[in-house]
């Protein structure tokens, strides 16, 4: 962790603190978070995405720049279980990670996408089949195909959250330092050659500073967060989440983690996770929001 760069989150974490969205605020959806097990490995120090194992109990997580192109096999109590290296990919800033569902067949997406200095105009996504627990250390670099995509016009913003919405495969990108953070969107997984894609801008946000998002496994429920919040959409039947973005989000009930920057449903739909970095030595925790399930169908 960059200590010039640890300072400005310190400060924009008090900032962030002290903002309060227009938000509703419903403790209904989602009950308090409890620590499953500290992250305590070494090798995951900037834990930067998290996103659920097909096989049960398991999460992919990755860390922030300074790692090479890896990803990391845990489990429920954060015990770090195996390292998957991707063959012949040199990253810059991996920040976050999701999956995909091709032709039946699992796909997990590593998104090199930040850009803290302004200064990269394409960022990458590395697509590669899910591994299992049992499988070789190295995901050969025949099974990885990259994908390029930038913001729209001029922009090179930064961003840290990717997440594809199940029902469609469409890929959704956040702005992270725009003033209001953006969804941006495009559909980079509709099976077509092409490899590099311009994202079309779908919503503004209420807050700045976005750092993890996920889709739940019905897409209908959505959550983005920030530093200090997280924030959580349900759209209706029918309804894009252009249309739902518009809404009020949820403001779900949150104490804040060291650094936080993960977030991923579970694949049953019955709650949520986060993860965190460890600045300054600070402690990590995997954290489980359990759906509250009265308020499932709301």
């Amino acid at each position: 962790m960059n200590i010039a760069r640890t300072k400005v989150l310190l400060i924009i974490v008090l900032f962030l603190s002290g903002l309060r969205i227009y938000a509703q605020n419903n403790k209904d959806y989602f009950k308090t978070q409890i620590p499953l097990g500290e992250l305590t490995d070494a090798q995951l120090k900037e834990v930067s995405g998290i996103v659920a194992a097909q096989e049960e109990g398991y999460f992919w997580v990755h860390n922030d720049s300074g790692d090479g192109a890896n990803i990391y096999l845990i489990d429920r109590q954060a015990k770090l279980l195996k390292k998957f290296r991707l063959e012949g990919v040199d990253v810059v800033d991996c920040e976050d990670m999701d999956r995909v569902k091709i032709n039946g067949k699992n796909y997990l997406v590593l998104a090199d996408i930040g850009n803290n200095l302004g200064k990269r105009t394409w960022a990458s996504l590395y697509v590669f089949p899910e591994p299992s627990a049992n499988d070789s250390l190295v995901i050969s670099k025949k099974d990885i195909k990259t994908i390029f995509v930038k913001f729209p016009g001029q922009k090179r913003l930064d961003a840290e959250s990717i997440m594809v919405d199940p029902r469609d495969n469409m890929l959704y990108i956040v702005s992270k330092r725009e003033f209001h953070s953006t969804v941006y969107a495009a559909a980079v997984f509709k099976g077509v050659q092409q490899q590099y894609f311009t994202l079309t801008k779908v919503a503004e946000l209420p807050f700045t500073f976005a750092t993890a998002s996920a889709i739940d496994p019905t897409g209908r429920e959505m959550l983005i967060k920030n530093i200090t919040q997280i924030f959580y959409w349900k759209r209706k039947p029918g309804e894009s989440w252009a249309g739902a973005l518009q809404r009020k989000p949820t403001e779900v009930p949150y104490t804040v983690e060291p650094q936080g920057e993960a977030i991923t449903f579970d694949n049953k739909g019955t709650g949520f996770y986060t993860i965190s970095e460890r600045p300054f030595g600070l402690k990590s925790y995997l954290y489980y929001f359990e759906k509250v399930s009265k308020s499932a169908d709301k």
